[in-house]
């Protein structure tokens, strides 16, 4: 098994960064205003010599009382990825445990796999808000027709994985709806983070997590638990 060489956990407000067989990572992590530790969580970690798993979730509710629930159920993703499993039963496993908590509790989720020498990444989506993907000539949300439930919603079915080519120098971006969500308009949200994202492309050498943070997060204070992944595909050689 490969040791981990980026992980990236979410226990209080944190930026980290760090490089994969040419993919570079970097998160920025902030709880709500207030609170020490948050149900926001982002991690990377390397499968294989050329995979790296990159997980990002949002337990419902923010503060101190979801940072157990999150603690659990990344370890499960974690555990899961580390069995081979693809990113859909890998988050089937963590709807499983969630599925023996409390009725109200649920939580949003995205796991994936980044293939540095494909050029793919395998994604199943648990009801987490779409991912952006960003090149020189344009980016987009990473939209598909039909939504999966969120963990701890629904029955065993499996989400759909999602395999999508990504070109060289590429930046993808993570994220949870602390983001996007903080004037509490989800529309201009979503076009202010394609102004960061964009305006971080044009920012390689910097940690594009903490470009992104800064751009969404100039003036006021974050009410809600916020998190933020970002992976630069590495250029040909």
């Amino acid at each position: 098994m490969i040791a981990p060489i980026g992980t990236f956990n979410l226990q209080e407000t944190s930026s980290t960064s760090s490089t994969f067989n040419g993919v570079r990572l970097s998160t920025r992590t902030m709880p709500a205003h207030g609170a020490a530790r948050g149900g926001d969580w982002c991690e990377a970690f390397a499968l294989s010599v050329d995979t790296v798993a990159l997980s990002i979730g949002d337990v419902s509710g923010h503060g101190i009382e979801t940072f157990q629930p999150m603690v659990a159920i990344r370890q499960a993703l974690r555990n899961a990825a580390h069995r081979g499993l693809d990113p859909a039963r890998t988050l089937l496993e963590a709807r499983h445990l969630l599925g023996g908590a409390a009725r109200d509790m649920y939580a949003t989720a995205i796991f994936a796999l980044l293939d540095s020498r494909t050029r793919t990444i395998s994604l199943a989506n648990a009801g987490h808000p779409s991912p952006i993907m960003a090149s020189s000539r344009e980016s987009c949300f990473l939209d598909f027709p039909t939504k999966d439930c969120p963990l701890g919603v629904g029955s065993d079915l499996l989400p759909a994985v999602r395999i999508v080519t990504v070109p060289e120098d590429t930046l993808l971006v993570f994220y949870t709806d602390g983001v996007t969500e903080r004037e509490r308009d989800s529309f201009r949200g979503e076009a202010a983070l394609r102004e960061a994202v964009l305006f971080a492309y044009q920012c390689p050498h910097l940690p594009s997590a903490s470009v992104i943070e800064r751009q969404m997060f100039l003036t006021g204070r974050n009410h809600d638990d916020a998190a933020i992944l970002t992976a630069w595909t590495p250029r040909a050689a």
